[in-house]
């Protein structure tokens, strides 16, 4: 029941985030002032994806087998706003990966990262600095005893993107937080080491041109002395309708979900993205 609700929820997101098409996309200021009618909607947050082929290229552990599903959907609601660009979000993102070809254990979920996000963003500063926001997020795998993973933050993160006179979009999205909590709920008992891996920061940096988006992101980009443990991820999306694209993507190095913290992981997915769900403004 719980398998089939996670990739129904997915196939809902992506057909509510995929209703208009990317030429209807409004401008940053537009955007602000559709958000101000529409307290309480929907709207993409993260990126929405699922990818029916993910394969891992190094060593798997307890009975998971090499290839699964990885799928995330990401939303965010409105939940009150301060004039034209100070915006209060509610916002949730899912990501798990589905051991749905693993027939001998009875096709587990091998772990699901869950992130509510409770957000001020404000937006439409210059053509340039697209938003600036802050706010609370906590990622848990649901787990208990030694499998559980936790984190809480004080996070912030500035978005920035140059269009160019050629309709090519460059950008960044820069994030750097605060650990929080450390003491609580028995965080530095299950997690002992988990904040030095995860670091104080990540970037991820794109450009889009046309049916075309890049994608690469590196974490942590602050870390402490000396121990720096990072993980990659690069990204490709080829447009395929107005709302529905091609999506590549590899992923390599440490914490590719939380529980994975410490564990080092090489792995290449193969599916399909909403072409709306991020840099859509």
């Amino acid at each position: 029941m719980i398998k089939r609700f996670g990739i129904l929820a997915l196939s809902v997101l992506m057909y509510v985030f995929g209703k208009d098409s990317d030429s209807q996309q409004p401008k940053t200021q537009e955007f602000n002032q559709q958000l101000s009618s529409h307290i309480g909607s929907l709207y993409a947050h993260e990126s929405i994806y699922i990818l029916p082929y993910y394969h891992s290229f190094s060593p798997t552990y307890d009975k998971n087998i090499a290839t699964e599903t990885k799928f995330q959907f990401s939303f965010r609601i409105p939940m009150f706003g301060v004039g034209e660009h100070n915006k209060f979000f509610l916002a949730y993102t899912q990501t798990s990966f589905f051991q749905n070809y693993n027939k001998l254990d009875s096709r587990p979920f091998r772990d699901t990262d869950y992130a509510p996000e409770l957000y001020w963003s404000y937006d439409g500063i210059n053509d340039i600095v697209r938003f600036v926001q802050f706010g609370y997020k906590h990622i848990s795998n649901g787990e208990r005893a030694l499998r559980s993973r936790t984190q809480n933050q004080l996070l912030l993160r500035v978005r920035l993107q140059y269009d160019t006179p050629l309709g090519l979009k460059v950008g960044g999205i820069v994030r750097t937080w605060l650990w929080i909590g450390l003491d609580n709920d028995g965080f530095l008992h299950d997690n002992p080491v988990l904040t030095r891996y995860r670091g104080y920061g990540d970037i991820f940096l794109y450009c889009k041109y046309d049916n075309h988006l890049f994608e690469f992101k590196a974490s942590p980009i602050v870390s402490d002395i000396g121990f720096w443990k990072p993980h990659f991820e690069v990204g490709y999306t080829y447009r395929l309708t107005e709302n529905l694209g091609i999506y590549a993507q590899y992923s390599n190095g440490y914490g590719d979900n939380i529980y994975e913290y410490n564990i080092h992981s090489n792995r290449l997915g193969i599916g399909f993205r909403l072409w709306q769900s991020v840099y859509n403004n």
